[in-house]
């Protein structure tokens, strides 16, 4: 149970950072998962004593974590060796359903809707895929999801494949890219023995729950596979199978296609997916970093991301050149300057980026502070002075979310965020001296 193991092992990482070591090598290191049944989590303890002590002072812990996870996962329930008989048939059942699935491709299991990240630039396309998931067939058929490469497109595919799955282990779901398709057409031409090959061609393709094409531009010039494509969706939607296609275009863009074949992917739903905006990038590159247990401060998160704003793969590429970077280099993913360097070959280093780092050194060189001083706690009515005004500027400049710029110094909440930026925005419509000092902070950012 590969999904099993893996859900436990986040539940670990989450109840380990809220107990005491002794506490977490006594009662939980030896805990085995078993299975998940009805939407709980079987564990195996070794002892009836640590099963009893774990659900009498951890079980709020446990839950909370589970809630974090949002999965269909909501509950646990710990067992001893000698009760898992008892669980063994449902295993055997899961074991057996696994052996018999007719899935004709398999989807990958990182590509979940857990696993995607909703902002502006996804949402439609996200609730759709959800609905589509829930009840194939029945909403949005066909979905057509279009937008750039390495967008999300291929990830909300498998997401949907994944999730029909997990719901439904006997669905017959097949997954290719247009380019298979186009090849398993041609192939049932060239190797047509009495119709043979063609009628294997059909049955794979129609004999189906959900069918899912990806990348569809790719048909340009092929009018005979646009024929066949155009009476398998026939077939297929007659007997509301669901339909699922992507694209790297709105259909009406796809001057190459038949026009019949246009009117069919713009019969149901049609969604795009476009580029991520900064806060969502954020968010992947925090959600990519947790899954690898990999620690990043707010500024390196916010460099990256400034940096990396074209598509989402290119995104998740330099996390991970800076993750094996510094592994290699034996260093933490903690300063810029080493964050540079690692993607040394993918960025241009040498020139200046407006961030959040670049905001505070500017004002920290001005007010000649230092800036752990301005990102701490001191209370000092230079340095607050400084702090705030740093605050209004990367809230002016820059316009991250107040969760971001509050993590970013020290942790502070967004009501002191909100009080710093609303006092020096004030003060700067009064006060000459501090409108002064504001200017020639931003003189100093553009000459850097």
């Amino acid at each position: 149970m590969e999904e099993c193991k893996k859900i436990w092992d986040i539940l670990l990482l989450g109840i380990s950072n809220n107990i005491s070591t002794v506490s977490y090598d006594m009662w939980f290191k030896n805990l085995e998962p078993l299975t998940i049944t009805y939407n709980k989590l079987i564990i195996v303890a070794n002892l009836k004593s640590a099963k009893n002590t774990i659900n009498k002072n951890y079980r709020k812990i446990i839950l909370d974590e589970i809630k974090k996870l949002n999965t269909y996962v909501d509950d646990y329930l710990i067992i001893t060796p000698d009760e898992i008989p008892i669980y063994q048939d449902k295993i055997d059942e899961i074991k057996k359903e696994e052996a018999s699935s007719t899935n004709l491709n398999m989807f990958d299991s990182n590509f979940t809707f857990e696993m995607f990240v909703v902002g502006s630039s996804n949402q439609i396309a996200f609730a759709a895929a959800k609905a589509v998931a829930k009840q194939p067939g029945t909403l949005h058929n066909p979905l057509f999801i279009y937008g750039g490469v390495g967008l999300g497109k291929t990830h909300i595919m498998h997401a949907i494949g994944n999730e029909i799955i997990k719901n439904n282990k006997k669905a017959k779901i097949i997954y290719c890219t247009t380019e298979q398709f186009v090849n398993d057409f041609i192939d049932s031409i060239r190797n047509s023995k009495d119709n043979e090959q063609n009628r294997k061609f059909r049955e794979k393709y129609r004999n189906v729950d959900v069918l899912m094409l990806d990348d569809i531009q790719f048909l340009a010039g092929k009018i005979g596979t646009q024929e066949a494509l155009f009476h398998t969706f026939n077939d297929l939607y007659q007997f509301k199978k669901q339909i699922v296609i992507s694209s790297d275009k709105h259909p009406r863009e796809l001057t190459f296609l038949e026009e019949r074949l246009q009117s069919r992917f713009s019969s149901g739903l049609t969604v795009d997916i476009s580029l991520p905006d900064l806060e969502t990038r954020i968010a992947i590159l925090q959600k990519k970093a947790f899954y690898k247990n990999v620690n990043l401060p707010i500024n390196v998160i916010y460099f990256i991301a400034e940096k990396f704003d074209k598509n989402i793969r290119e995104l998740e590429g330099a996390l991970q050149k800076v993750i094996f970077f510094c592994q290699l280099k034996g260093v933490q993913p903690d300063n810029i300057d080493i964050i540079k360097e690692a993607l040394k070959d993918d960025i241009d280093v040498s020139s200046h980026i407006l961030s959040l780092d670049s905001i505070v050194d500017a004002t920290c060189s001005y007010f000649n502070i230092k800036k752990q001083e301005v990102i701490g706690k001191k209370k000092l009515k230079q340095i607050v002075q400084a702090r705030q005004i740093a605050i209004y500027l990367i809230n002016d400049l820059l316009g991250v979310p107040l969760a971001t710029i509050g993590s970013y110094f020290g942790g502070r909440d967004h009501t002191t965020i909100i009080y710093a930026r609303d006092k020096i925005e004030e003060l700067a419509k009064t006060d000459n001296l501090v409108a002064t000092q504001i200017k020639d902070i931003k003189n100093m950012i553009q000459k850097r």
